[in-house]
């Protein structure tokens, strides 16, 4: 059973969120805090964690950095719920590697669909998959470059993840989009433009292999 941690001070939005996940079959947690938070996840494990921004006692963007540079977390899909709308506060949430962003008010229904698809796309199986320079490892979650490994934020490692398990295969933006963010959003695809830009840079040399295909999108290509 996949355990959710809900960080939400709204004990109402809390309880909705976990009867609903506990009604599809996870095992949800509920705290109302950043102090409650840091001390359940220094005791236990999560598949995912809900996370709201506004909190009694600091910004849930904490929390979120907290997860995603700390080993035992940085591969744990977050997603956050928040009343902070703007594009800035979305773009932000995104590019510190929350993988989804849900704005209040919201569809415990389209909350729950974004859910499962995080959950049912960390469930890689252990094998090795090469293209050119690049070595992806999918149980330890590590590409590497002439065995060399890449240094990747949880968003820049699932696209460059993707374009090597499809070699050639052209991606939109949308799809991209899509991929990551779990529902597709017109206005997540002007960052996937960002990101591909920084994984050409990390690969150095070789970030020719991720071409642009000119009203299309993005594709790796097969051959250095």
């Amino acid at each position: 059973m996949k355990k959710i941690l809900i960080v939400e001070d709204d004990q109402d939005i809390a309880n909705l969120i976990s009867e609903t996940l506990l009604a599809q079959g996870f095992k949800p947690y509920v705290v109302n805090s950043l102090a409650q938070a840091y001390s359940f996840l220094l005791q236990s494990s999560v598949d995912l964690v809900v996370l709201d921004l506004i909190l009694p006692d600091g910004d849930g963007i904490e929390l979120l950095k907290y997860l995603k540079f700390t080993s035992k977390f940085s591969k744990t899909p977050v997603v956050i719920v928040s009343a902070r709308g703007a594009e800035l506060d979305r773009v932000l949430g995104l590019e510190l590697g929350a993988d989804d962003y849900v704005v209040k008010p919201f569809s415990l229904r389209e909350l729950t669909l974004r859910i499962k698809k995080l959950l049912k796309n960390e469930g890689f199986s252990s094998s090795q998959v090469k293209v050119g320079p690049l070595l992806l490892d999918k149980e330890k979650k590590t590409i590497s470059l002439e065995e060399k490994p890449l240094i990747l934020t949880p968003t820049e490692y699932k696209i460059l993840e993707l374009l090597i398990e499809n070699p050639e295969k052209v991606f939109s933006r949308e799809e991209l989009s899509s991929h990551l963010w779990a529902l597709e959003k017109d206005y997540y695809s002007r960052v996937v433009d960002a990101y591909i830009c920084r994984l050409r840079d990390k690969l150095g040399d070789y970030g020719y292999l991720i071409e642009t295909v000119r009203g299309f999108g993005y594709k790796l290509k097969k051959n250095s």
